[in-house]
């Protein structure tokens, strides 16, 4: 078990992030009575899928699964530590393994292929539950298809690490997405936004381009703030390397149609960062603003860096179908909500592409018997059968 420095932690949104998220999204609580004998069915149909790379953090992040759930590790790319402590660890661990190291979309994909469950908890290692929260959102997803929790940002005495803190916390504060961790959802979305759960070609934006098709199907995200989950203190400038990442993601976005493309794109994103900076100067204060600053700077560098070199080399398996999806008004970065113009361009990106995403006419369809049939006769086969690859396939036999 790996020991963290101590940090503090910072208690659920304050009032106006409260009440500018319920001015957002379909963010009713899931309070549908659902006695208990269906929560335990429900259970026994859940997994958590974590993706997995060098962060020996996961030991703790398994402890505090305080329900017999299934758990899947989706490996890219571990290191001896991490195979050593997966091998030796008491509790039954589902492992598959990708070839593509970093991409987070094919570890979540390969873990969705490596299990049958139902219902895909998605989870960070550098992350743990409090008590109760797998339970808690297990409940809401048996009635609801989409169901988020809240993240709590731990944070040192160090003055980067406190402004990591309050910078995340603006950035996942004043909508609700389905940006994940902590995000479970009923696998059987899935046919409705796409045929697939997570796009392979983008890279660290995954569940941004999720959270855009979940609105084109008219899917809602249900928020469940006190389902928290506590993400480590984060040090020096390894949140500068994560949003440069996710820079090359939005690069690679725009360019296959997934995500728009300003047709004006440098007035847009001057535009765009003056207006955001502003907002997390009122809500956060002035230095979390000028770091934000410095991030956002990170972004679009790794954007650049993207269209000039290709470091994935994504550029080769773009479909036929791949193009710019322009607006004058594109997305802002921060922010997953689209509007209708957006919705409607986005749309007829995935129409051109062969993907007809049409809004649920009836969301009653997510909201199966819990009492009914197991998971591996309620998912559809296309998703439910397990695909690891040849080095997958080696490591499920050594853990």
């Amino acid at each position: 078990m790996t020991t963290t420095p101590a940090t503090t932690v910072r208690g659920p949104l304050d009032a106006p992030a409260r009440a500018r998220t319920d001015e957002t999204r379909e963010n009713a609580m899931a309070t549908d009575p659902v006695d208990e004998a269906a929560v335990e069915k429900g259970i026994a149909r859940t997994a958590v899928v974590i993706a997995l790379r060098d962060d020996l953090r996961i030991a703790d992040c398994i402890a505090s699964i305080d329900e017999d759930v299934e758990i899947v590790l989706a490996l890219n790319g571990p290191t001896e530590a991490v195979l050593k402590l997966i091998a030796e660890h008491p509790r039954p661990l589902t492992v598959t393994e990708i070839e593509d190291v970093g991409n987070l979309g094919a570890a979540y994909n390969a873990g969705a292929a490596a299990t049958d469950r139902q219902y895909l908890l998605l989870m960070d290692s550098d992350c743990t539950f409090a008590p109760g929260v797998v339970r808690s959102m297990v409940r809401a997803v048996l009635t609801e298809p989409v169901v988020k929790g809240q993240v709590v940002y731990g944070e040192s005495d160090g003055l980067l690490s406190r402004l990591t803190a309050r910078v995340r916390e603006f950035d996942e504060g004043d909508y609700v997405s389905a940006l994940s961790p902590p995000l479970i959802y009923n696998r059987t979305i899935v046919e409705h936004i796409g045929g697939y759960h997570f796009d392979e070609l983008i890279h660290w934006c995954e569940d941004r381009e999720f959270d855009f098709r979940l609105q084109l199907a008219g899917i809602p995200v249900v928020y469940l703030p006190e389902a928290r989950i506590f993400h480590d203190a984060q040090h020096g400038f390894a949140n500068m390397r994560s949003y440069f990442r996710y820079g090359v993601g939005e690069g690679i976005a725009q360019e296959t149609g997934v995500f728009t493309t300003p047709a004006v794109p440098v007035l847009w994103r001057w535009y765009e960062a003056v207006r955001t900076l502003a907002h997390c100067a009122r809500a956060k204060g002035a230095g979390a603003a000028a770091y934000y600053a410095l991030l956002k700077i990170a972004f679009h560098t790794g954007t650049a860096h993207h269209l000039l070199n290709d470091p994935y080399r994504v550029r080769d398996r773009y479909p036929a179908s791949a193009k710019r999806a322009r607006m004058v008004r594109s997305i802002p970065q921060h922010s997953t909500r689209l509007t209708g113009a957006q919705l409607r361009r986005l749309r007829r990106a995935h129409w051109e592409a062969g993907r007809r995403i049409e809004k649920v006419a009836d969301l009653s369809v997510f909201r199966q018997d819990t009492a009914g049939p197991a998971a591996s006769s309620a998912v559809p086969s296309a998703v439910s059968s397990p695909v690891p690859s040849a080095v997958g396939e080696t490591r499920q036999r050594q853990a």
